[in-house]
């Protein structure tokens, strides 16, 4: 009888009740009715659209945990020529740093993801640059402010106070209803990207003028951040000296000088439960993929070219100085490819106890492990 519901009726049962959810705001960006609000904790409705249009079922269509249209997204935009399990489609992947010392200071990383949206700007390739993570411009040099936030090339995802999952696609709608016309670069994590992607196969209008999509690499976000930050910082662990993330029996955090063993039932338990399935780590569906792993030196990032999209942007980047590139070495493949398979195993482990308790589970799952995995 599953017909007899609507979309945000299917999108509560299957998605919200189930805590799959993880408030990318997709649907909010989509309901032709304004009738969803996404705030940081929770997905709602403002007011019952089942009574004005009780045939629609967008909000449930571009969720970035459902089925509809989901093998598309990959048959459209993952179309590189190499393939590696763990990372997926690409053209290339390099590592790389922003050429300004103040970006790569300011994000604690290589850079590379505020440099290029600053390279878009600049070389006219976009009108604007919406982020998922913002902060303070005032540090930033004049030639910089008011153009594009610094944002971290790292995202630890539990460590990092300044990033907010929630309010990306919010932002992305408020920006293309300011500025009409305007072609806008987007930058978040990997749900965020499957979710822009379904919204221009479904001819949304927030997807009309859409630019390159940037995809900063993420493990999990979790649900309480305070606690968790003092608790590591009672380990000594300062978020700034942070290095990298390794996974094996346990979360391994690797500092400048030593490594902290954390047993993940601690980083676990404080796990969004709709990151818990994630098995994405690198932003599949992206036009280019930023992020860090072992064996990336602290000012440096890894850069995976996924796109004809991405690559004149990275291109045009180097050829105008805002960032410099070399080649990866043997060693970094592998560790980012050990992390994406081990965060993609936690996922089907979730997976299988989720389906033994009898809850329900994102119909994209399957999709996802295929497209993987290959």
């Amino acid at each position: 009888m599953e017909f007899c519901f609507n979309g945000y009726q299917q999108l509560q049962k299957k998605i919200i009740n189930s805590e799959i959810c993880t408030l990318c705001g997709a649907c909010e960006v989509a309901c032709p009715m304004n009738a969803i609000e996404i705030t940081e904790t929770n997905n709602s409705q403002v007011y019952d659209c089942n009574e004005i249009v009780p045939e629609c079922r967008i909000c449930y269509d571009i969720c970035p945990h459902t089925g509809p249209n989901i093998q598309k997204v990959f048959d459209d935009f993952s179309k590189g020529t190499n393939f590696i399990p763990g990372i997926g489609r690409f053209y290339s992947i390099k590592i790389a740093r922003s050429t300004f010392s103040d970006i790569r200071e300011l994000t604690g990383s290589g850079g590379v993801a505020t440099s290029l949206s600053l390279c878009a700007l600049e070389e006219g390739l976009v009108d604007a640059v919406v982020a998922s993570e913002t902060k303070r411009l005032g540090d930033m040099k004049a030639h910089f402010k008011q153009k594009v936030p610094p944002i971290s090339d790292f995202l630890p995802s539990m460590l990092s106070l300044d990033f907010h999952p929630a309010a990306v696609a919010k932002a992305f709608d408020s920006l293309i209803k300011g500025y009409s016309g305007s072609r806008v670069a987007f930058v978040g994590v990997p749900c965020h990207m499957i979710a822009m992607r379904k919204l221009q196969i479904f001819g949304h209008k927030s997807s009309d003028e859409l630019g390159p999509l940037i995809s900063l690499f993420c493990l999990w976000s979790i649900s309480s951040l305070k606690d968790l930050v003092e608790s590591l910082q009672e380990k000594g662990i300062d978020k700034a000296k942070i290095r990298s993330i390794e996974l094996d029996s346990e979360f391994n955090v690797n500092l400048s000088s030593n490594r902290i063993k954390i047993p993940m039932k601690e980083i676990w338990e404080r796990v969004r439960e709709g990151c818990k399935t994630c098995q994405d780590l690198t932003g599949l569906v992206s036009d280019v993929s930023v992020g860090r792993v072992e064996g990336v030196a602290p000012d440096w990032s890894l850069l995976i070219i996924r796109s004809k999209v991405g690559e004149e942007l990275v291109n045009r980047a180097i050829r105008g100085k805002y960032i410099e590139c070399s080649d990866v070495d043997l060693s970094v493949k592998e560790s980012l490819i050990s992390l994406s398979m081990k965060k993609k195993q936690f996922a089907e482990e979730e997976y299988k106890k989720d389906i033994e308790r009898g809850l329900l589970t994102p119909e994209a799952f399957e999709v996802l492990q295929e497209n993987i995995v290959g």
